[in-house]
């Protein structure tokens, strides 16, 4: 009787484990039905926000700029990271105040005769092509071509007011720069949040993942900087030499738009060459000349040189990216599509073994 009473003891013990083992099952499909609302959830919250998101990732880049150059100021001349930083801010603050005051009003109205000029260059240059036998017979392949004219000038007009509308461009400007200000003061603070969501086992990867991509950005900043600054001197002056009006209006637009590869050197020679070519088509054709030499001297000399120390962007896979997130989020993801694909890398470069990692150039 003993033996038995043991036996059937020893089986309702069993019975738990055994429930426990049927009910494991259970509770891993669930975790990953969890794991799946959250992530769609996540998707779902990136792209009704994907803006912001953008505006975010453009401030951390902003900060990164500002606390390299702090960190310079600090080592150069032996200050305290408080002291070196309110040094910065308010030189920034007072170059762009000077800038504002002493260039703003000539800018602002170069800008709106820009505006104006633009769509009467281009129906000048519909009337020039029209004027050719050739150009008549181009234009009557299009059912509705009498409206061609209208629809160029009206195309360079909403281009005109993309520049000269201000208001939101102003607003984003606004959210950068307090955001990036906020970031680059403590920028520890931050870091370390993220950390502590991070388990401990990846917060070293974390570390190495956020060192590289800083790293990566500081220098591809750098590059671009530099350049932006020889494309717009170049561009002033080559105009001015050429005799095309608003030579610094369309350098400064050169210049901003070095900053997105690939895209940017196509859109800055547009509105130049339509206006060399209201005056003359040897002046448009040495116009587009010179963008040429130009930019085949940054992309060619001036970039490789200063990208020495980067991961170099692939071409063909910062051009995919860009044209993604112009769909995505129109022209600030069309902006920051190289810079996001640079940080990407730079991730890569930490999580992806050494011998399938992107090369570096040697430097």
């Amino acid at each position: 009787m003993y033996a038995i009473r043991t036996e059937v003891w020893s089986e309702n013990m069993d019975k738990p484990e055994i429930s426990s083992r049927h009910g494991e099952p259970a509770n891993s499909a669930v975790k990953v039905l969890l794991l799946a609302i959250a992530l769609m959830l996540a998707l779902l919250l990136i792209w009704v926000g994907r803006v912001i998101f953008l505006l975010l990732f453009a401030a951390i880049i902003a900060a990164i700029l500002l606390t390299a150059i702090v960190a310079w100021i600090q080592a150069k001349l032996k200050l305290g990271r408080g002291l070196a930083f309110v040094l910065i801010l308010l030189a920034a603050f007072t170059s762009g105040f000077l800038l504002l005051w002493i260039s703003g009003p000539n800018i602002i109205d170069q800008i709106v005769v820009l505006k104006t000029a633009l769509p009467q260059a281009a129906n000048q240059l519909v009337e020039r092509i029209q004027a050719f036998a050739w150009g008549r017979w181009l234009f009557e392949q299009w059912s509705d071509y009498a409206q061609l004219s209208t629809s160029v000038s009206y195309a360079f007009t909403r281009i005109g007011g993309i520049v000269v509308s201000a208001a939101s461009l102003a607003a984003c400007l606004v959210i950068l720069v307090f955001l990036s200000i906020y970031l680059s003061a403590e920028p520890d603070l931050y870091f370390s949040g993220i950390k502590r969501l991070t388990p401990k086992r990846y917060r070293a990867t974390l570390d190495a993942c956020g060192t590289s991509v800083v790293r990566i950005i500081r220098w591809w900043l750098v590059a671009r900087m530099f350049a932006m600054i020889a494309v717009g001197t170049f561009v002033s002056l080559g105009l001015w030499a050429l005799g095309v009006p608003l030579a610094g209006t369309l350098g400064i637009i050169a210049a901003l738009l070095t900053f997105i590869p690939n895209v940017g050197p196509i859109l800055s020679v547009v509105p130049a060459a339509l206006l060399a070519l209201a005056i003359s088509p040897t002046k448009g054709l040495l116009t587009v000349l010179l963008f040429l030499l130009v930019h085949g001297l940054e992309g060619n000399i001036i970039t490789p040189l200063l990208e020495r120390r980067i991961v170099r962007l692939p071409p063909a896979l910062t051009l995919t990216a860009q044209l993604l997130l112009a769909v995505i989020a129109g022209p600030l993801g069309l902006a920051l599509a190289a810079p996001l694909m640079a940080a990407m890398l730079g991730i890569a470069d930490v999580l992806l073994p050494a011998d399938s990692a992107p090369k570096k150039l040697a430097g």
